[in-house]
């Protein structure tokens, strides 16, 4: 397929929203790899993030019968990451839950929190999840104490600042955040600003950050 025709088409068929999320996850998919598009480009053309369009790439892999299922439940943009990274029988596993909650309940700030929290039930939190699930207040003490130990350079710093505001605002975090959020806080540990034990009133703190980090 020529590539700006397939650019074109995965673009009508992103912005249609009369096609459901089946649809467009079968038709991007075989646009985008027909014609060798690259990800970053192809995101900027129709307004989508990397990520995004990556998550449902990704649902694209999967059998006929799990995208019709997925389209079904119609989960936001949030939870295609989560959905792309689990097995075959965690992703029905958590649709047919899913389907069983057409509201989410209330106990949960979004439709994407209720997902990911199922996915933690069925198959066990992960150490990616169980970092990406530090609160903000857990991420700004371990800024702080980053700062007093020297163990941070500018960068981590303000990235852990703005990783934990994002979480204080009820933010789900993207694999990269993650990855970057798991590297810097391994450095602080790595660095003996983070450890078990702590003699500076925030064992509790420093704690749940290494179990996070399977350490």
């Amino acid at each position: 397929m020529d590539r700006i025709k397939a650019l074109e088409d995965i673009k009508s068929t992103w912005e249609n929203n009369y096609l459901t999320l089946g649809e467009k996850i079968i038709n991007i998919s075989t646009a985008y790899h027909s014609a060798g598009l690259e990800l970053s480009t192809t995101a900027a053309f129709i307004k989508a993030t990397p990520t995004e369009l990556d998550a449902l790439l990704s649902l694209g892999e999967l059998d006929d019968d799990i995208i019709e299922m997925i389209s079904k439940v119609n989960p936001p943009k949030t939870a295609w990451t989560m959905l792309s990274n689990a097995s075959d029988e965690e992703i029905k596993e958590v649709l047919k839950m899913v389907g069983e909650n057409s509201v989410f309940p209330n106990e949960y700030n979004s439709y994407s929190e209720f997902i990911y929290q199922k996915m933690v039930e069925i198959s066990g939190p992960t150490i990616e999840q169980l970092v990406g699930n530090l609160s903000g207040n857990d991420i700004r003490h371990a800024e702080k104490k980053g700062e007093d130990f020297g163990a941070l350079n500018e960068w981590e710093r303000r990235f852990l600042k703005s990783i934990a505001s994002q979480k204080r605002r009820g933010k789900i975090l993207s694999e990269s955040q993650i990855e970057n959020l798991q590297r810097v806080l391994n450095t602080l540990a790595d660095k003996g600003a983070i450890v078990r034990n702590s003699i500076d009133g925030d064992k509790a703190i420093c704690d749940r950050i290494l179990d996070a980090l399977g350490r």
